[in-house]
């Protein structure tokens, strides 16, 4: 997995990935191994750091993440690679101003909240997505109407199945 990691306005690449049945952190700096003491998603961990244990932790706010390493505090914001590309390319004019909206991981539709012909703004919720033991509320990237919905309730889909095409705002039409 590929995130975008801003730390106090500097942006980093980081890598997760197995090998040998080890997980590894890959970043700008190296390969490293990751040994923690804790399950990865515990709020508090131990974790080796150029050789010595330190102890570390988060807090998930609205706009960032607090990140707690050894009593000093570094705010946070962490994007998967994907959705930093998905950013780049609905921010980016397109000649047709039309966009397809797809799903970012496998999942089934529990409720869709728009229908064809709808005008919804950057943000507004398009549909839930039930993945992963959670519910999953899937924003509108940008202003526009709604020209096609391609999932109805109860769909099981995969990564990157097509959920619904919006089309430019009534204003640029």
């Amino acid at each position: 997995m590929e995130y975008e990691v801003e730390v106090d306005g500097t942006r980093h690449r980081v890598r997760f990935f197995q090998h040998d049945g080890r997980l590894y952190v890959e970043h700008a700096g190296g390969t490293f191994p990751v040994h923690t003491e804790a399950p990865l998603r515990n709020k508090v961990q131990l974790a080796r750091f150029n050789g010595e244990v330190v102890r570390f932790g988060y807090h998930h706010g609205k706009e960032s993440t607090d990140i707690v390493l050894d009593g000093v505090i570094y705010s946070a914001r962490v994007r998967e690679l994907e959705h930093v590309r998905m950013s780049a390319v609905t921010a980016r004019k397109v000649a047709a101003g039309k966009i397809d909206v797809k799903a970012p991981m496998p999942g089934m539709v529990v409720a869709l909240k728009v229908a064809v012909g709808d005008t919804v703004k950057k943000n507004q919720s398009l549909l839930s997505l039930h993945a992963m033991k959670l519910e999953n509320d899937i924003r509108s990237p940008r202003d526009g109407v709604v020209e096609s919905v391609h999932v109805k309730p109860n769909d099981v889909l995969e990564k990157g199945a097509l959920m619904v095409k919006l089309g430019p705002p009534p204003e640029q039409s």
